[in-house]
């Protein structure tokens, strides 16, 4: 199609959910978090999901997250879990994917068609999943208790 217009991203509707992803991934934490880390359990395709994301700085103005799913009964499902790699930009409370269970760096907007077939709005399309996925989370996310190996059945009554 030689007369397609290139993507060009929205920068305010990005940031506005950058910094969504922000203040839903901060709300995760204190509910569920303890030194950097987080861990908590989903009702998943009739199964239990782990959700555990690690945090790490790498300066003083930014860190990583990163987020794994795994069933606890060990099993397996047709779709693949969720797992995330998420830039946390401090000074300007924003959170945005970087990576996406692959090793390559997700670029802003890509040309279409493309050997990978990816979208032309890659970037956002994740970004929006990560908002998404974020607030199931807050809402459906049960705690664990790992020093006892048991759940505590109390779900979040937080908003987003």
């Amino acid at each position: 199609m030689p007369g397609r217009r290139r993507h060009v991203p929205d920068l305010r509707r990005h940031h506005a959910g950058c910094a969504l992803n922000y203040s839903l991934l901060d709300r995760l934490e204190r509910r569920f978090g303890a030194h950097g880390r987080v861990i908590f359990r989903l009702p998943f395709g009739g199964q239990d999901c782990r959700v555990e994301m690690r945090w790490h700085d790498l300066g003083p103005y930014t860190g990583l997250v990163a987020s794994q799913c795994h069933l606890s009964s060990g099993g397996s499902t047709w779709i693949p879990l969720p797992a995330f790699t998420v830039r946390l930009y401090h000074d300007m409370r924003l959170a945005e994917v970087t990576d996406e269970t692959s090793s390559e760096f997700i670029r802003g907007a890509y040309p279409y068609p493309n050997p990978a077939m990816l979208q032309p709005n890659e970037r956002e399309q994740l970004d929006h999943f990560l908002t998404e996925w974020l607030s199931f989370c807050l809402h459906q996310g049960l705690a664990v208790d790992a020093s006892l190996g048991t759940t505590n059945d109390e779900l979040s009554g937080t908003g987003y």
